[in-house]
This record gives C-alpha cells, structure tokens and sequence, in this order.
C-alpha cells in the first residue's frame, strides 16, 4: 500500500486503483470520466465514531455559541417570537460560562418567556435547565427528592433553581411532548446534508433509540442515507436503559433478555446499517460534577458512578459472551477504571479476545490505567473538540479538575502514546461535527482565535497525521470495517474526500480555511462543491 500517490480510479461502488497519473489514465475507458483535482489533497471518508443522530428537531432553538446572558436571552426571545404556536420550547447547546458565576437560573428565562414552557439542555446534554412554567407542568417543587442518578438543584431556602442533572431530567423529559418520526425523518436527511458537506461518509450513532429505527429504515430504503450508520442501543435491553435507575440492577441481565438486540444485529449487517455494539452510561459530565471521580473535585464531591461493579462486570460479560462491542461512557478517573476492571473481567471469564469493546469521552483517565487499555483491546473513543480551550473549558471544566488532573485531560497525545487505537468524534450535538476544525484543534489546543498562545496544555498535542488517522483507518477498525473502508486501498469501498489544501502540509492554522470541496460515499457523489465542474 502506498502512503501517498497521485491519482485514483473507481469502479461501481470501490476503489479499483490507486497509484501515478499515468498509471490510473491506462485504465481509463472511452466513455470514463476523469476529474482533474489539480493536485489538491484525497482523503479517506471520515468516520465520526460518537455522534447522536437523528439529531436536534428542526423546531428547537440551537444555543451553542452563546456566550452572555444577553446573547442567551436575545436569541431565546427571538425564537419564541418566531414561533409562537410551539406549546413548549426546548433547545440545546448553552454553556455555563454564559452566565453569572457559571449558574444557570429559572429567573433567566422568565425574564423572557414566562407564558410558556422551557426546557434547554446544556451543550453535553446531561443537565439543562428550565422555566418557573416548565417546574410547574412538571411538579417540581422544594419538597421534591433527588431521584437516584440525578439532582435537582435548589436554592440555599429550598426552592428549585430550574437546573435538572442526569436521571432528574426525566421529570421535565416525560411532560414535553414526544417528537413525531417525520420530524425526526426530517431532521436526519437535513443532518445529513450537513455531516456530507463536512465530509463524514461513516458515523457511530453513539445511542440508538430503537423507536426511531423506522426513521433510519425509511431512509435506508429510500436511497436516502449519506452516511454509512452504525447502531448501539442502549445496553439494557430489557429496560431501555444505558444505566441502572437505582445504581444496583433489580434483576441480572439474562441471554432471553438480548434476543431482539441479536435479531437486530442479523437485520443490519451494513455496509449502510449495522448494529454490533450496545451502550452503556458509567457516570455524568466534569461540568456538572457528576463524572466519577477518585479524589474529590475543587469544591468537593467526588460525582455519580451509576452502576455497582458486580452489575457492571457481569452485564458487560454477558454481552461478551453473545458477541457485542461494549461502548462505555466512562469521563471521570473511577468511572473509566471500572469500565476496564468489566472489559478486564469479561475477556478472563469467557476467554474470549477481539471484541473491540470501547470506552466513550475516557477525559481524565488514571496515568496508571493506560497501559491496561492496549492490554485489552480496548479503543478510547474520543472527542477532539473536547479540548477546544474555551470559556467554559477554562473556567469550569479544568478549575473543577485542578490543575493535576486538568493537565492530562482530553490529551489525546497519551493514547497515542501507549499504542492505543484512538477513534475520534464529536458528540454531536454536543460539538459540531466538522473535522477539520476538530482536527486543527487536536493539533493546537487552541481556539480558532488562537487562545491561549502555545496551546492548552500543549504536551497532549498530536500531528495532523495521527489526527487524520482516527478520523479515518482508526474509525472503521473501531467499527470492524477496516477490511472495507478507512483507507484509500484497491477493493475497499469508494468512500473519500476532496479537500481544497493540503492540510499535511499547510500551517495547522491554516486547516481552518481548508473546505471540503466533494464527498464521494460508494462511488457516488453526497456532496459537491460549486468550484468543481
């Protein structure tokens, strides 16, 4: 396999040849097209290996970029005005630095909307916040407990400041109105577009709700898809849960319990659905201090681990022993410690090897517990926009940490390090899910802006390289599809990407004025740039 060549011929849906210009022209037919790219870069398709599709409703308001109160508060009273038959208005994308002293109150959204019903999930989705109208719809009072796996947070006299963690959204989550599957139908072909323009040929929908399967099969057979999906319910089969609701499991997961997650798996075999992998929560986010941790965090509390061990170690070698990919979302020190102790337990308990299982966002990991993930084979799954150093990464997510632990968090140089494959994401609608300006910040630490000079903490900074490759080769082995795909090799599928600069060459922050200029999927343009004839 060459590492770089001149030029490339396709054939049906896979890549015939690669190699010179005078090579690939030999092959050529009379009736062949032939696009001249002018020396501009090809890359492989790349894969986003933790996203969340269908994705946002077209009719909820998108917050991320706020970056005051007065932005915040702008923007939601321009979307209620113009849509004012919306019975309630939800949204997603807000950070805590918008807001006075990092707090997010009621008050800030009464101010503007008082006559309906709020709810607004903050950029990492495991906590939001909601109005005075919303409390009321969804009986929340100062008399209501924390349910387990969650917090309702309140006043120093009791009274709910309208901000809901983990399990506690559930209250507000089962007053708002469900969406219907043609909005969401609508809303995947828009994503689409979207992930196609920024050159993503494969994603890992990081959470599949098996209600919304009817929507990806409606594309699928409608020649609609852009994106080669692939699958992981949640990993409680037969609850519907990614976590235990009070930490220990009522009853074991048995082999009966998995049997429509196995039918599943013979349904979507690819290339365009698959389903391999189930998923599982471990803890929360270090921004709502709810990732579990070891030691405490700055201000105390050590977050919410939402499995038991035992649960945990024998759930996880039960799916191991069926055949599954485990993904793990473990952020915090302990949570990513145990989800290795089950990886760990299930490969001595069945004997088996192979099984790629994962661990999700794997922040602030342990120094000491690195090793343990090549020993295993087990993939860190994660987000190079996690480490894009902006206001809320610095003054609350790494204040929170201290600085010990803030050094080596989202240091994706670490992995690389200890020979572990690395597959990279966005967390969407967390993050954007363009590459390339996750790719610049995987190789600067910086914001787009620059800031701060030198990159945050810039020992875990990576090359453009090793970057591109868990966007491409790394992501399709994550998914078992590197026999496939990920690599712009004769026989494997035609998935690739055209890009105006050659972003292995330019200065990194160059990569940000890069455009992908034509995503090709199986032989077959999903998007194309104007400048290309």
């Amino acid at each position: 396999m060459r590492p770089q060549a001149q030029a490339l011929a396709v054939s049906g849906d896979k890549i015939l040849a690669v190699g010179s210009d005078q090579e690939i022209r030999a092959l050529a037919a009379p009736d062949t097209a032939i696009l001249d790219l002018q020396g501009r870069l090809v890359v492989p398709g790349f894969q986003d290996s933790h996203l969340h599709f269908p994705g946002a409703s077209i009719n909820e308001i998108d917050l991320h970029g706020v970056e005051t109160l007065k932005d915040f508060q702008q923007r939601l009273s321009e979307f209620a005005k113009a849509h004012p038959n919306l019975p309630w208005i939800t949204g997603h994308g807000w950070g805590y630095s918008a807001f006075p002293n990092q707090t997010v109150e009621k008050k800030f959204i009464d101010e503007v909307i008082s006559d309906r019903p709020v709810y607004l999930l903050e950029r990492d989705g495991h906590m939001g916040f909601g109005n005075s109208q919303a409390l009321l719809i969804a009986g929340i009072t100062s008399a209501t407990p924390d349910p387990p796996n969650g917090h309702i947070m309140k006043s120093k006299t009791g009274e709910p400041t309208g901000e809901l963690k983990e399990s506690a959204q559930e209250l507000m989550f089962s007053k708002i109105p469900p969406r219907t599957l043609q909005d969401q139908y609508e809303s995947l072909l828009q994503h689409m577009d979207k992930a196609a323009a920024a050159g993503l040929t494969a994603a890992q929908d990081a959470y599949t709700n098996l209600d919304v399967l009817p929507v990806y099969e409606r594309a699928a057979a409608a020649n609609a898809l852009k994106l080669r999906l692939r699958l992981a319910p949640p990993i409680l089969a037969n609850t519907g849960d990614a976590a235990p609701p009070k930490h220990k499991l009522d009853k074991p997961l048995t082999e009966a319990d998995l049997q429509a997650y196995k039918k599943l798996r013979d349904t979507f075999p690819g290339p365009m659905l698959k389903l391999i992998a189930v998923k599982g929560v471990l803890d929360g986010t270090v921004d709502a201090r709810t990732a579990a941790m070891f030691e405490p965090y700055v201000g105390g509390g050590t977050g919410i681990p939402f499995w038991e061990q035992e649960d945990l170690n024998n759930t996880v070698a039960l799916l191991d022993k069926e055949g599954f990919q485990v993904m793990l979302h473990a952020i915090g020190d302990k949570a990513i410690h145990m989800a290795l102790d089950s990886f760990e337990y299930a490969a001595k308990t069945n004997g088996t090897t192979g099984r790629r299982h994962r661990v999700e966002h794997v922040e602030v990991p342990l120094l000491s517990d690195l090793p343990r993930f090549k020993q295993l084979g087990v993939i860190a799954s994660t987000q190079a926009m996690f480490a894009n150093p902006d206001a809320t990464v610095l003054e609350n997510f790494a204040d929170l940490l201290g600085p010990e632990r803030a050094s080596h968090a989202d240091s994706f140089k670490i992995f690389d390090d200890a020979g572990i494959v690395q597959a990279f994401g966005s967390d969407w609608g967390v993050f954007p899910f363009e590459p390339l300006p996750a790719i610049y910040c995987a190789v600067t630490r910086m914001t787009p802006e620059g800031t701060p000079a030198g990159g945050w903490y810039p020992a875990g900074r990576i090359s453009v390289r090793a970057a591109l490759r868990h966007f491409t080769r790394d992501g399709a082995y994550a998914t078992f599809d590197e026999n496939t795909r990920g690599t712009l090799t004769p026989g494997k599928l035609a998935d690739f990407v055209v890009l105006s600069r050659d972003i292995l060459t330019i200065p990194p922050a160059e990569i940000l004025n890069t455009k992908v200029l034509l995503t090709v999927m199986g032989g077959k343009d999903t998007y194309r740039d104007r400048s290309l004839p």
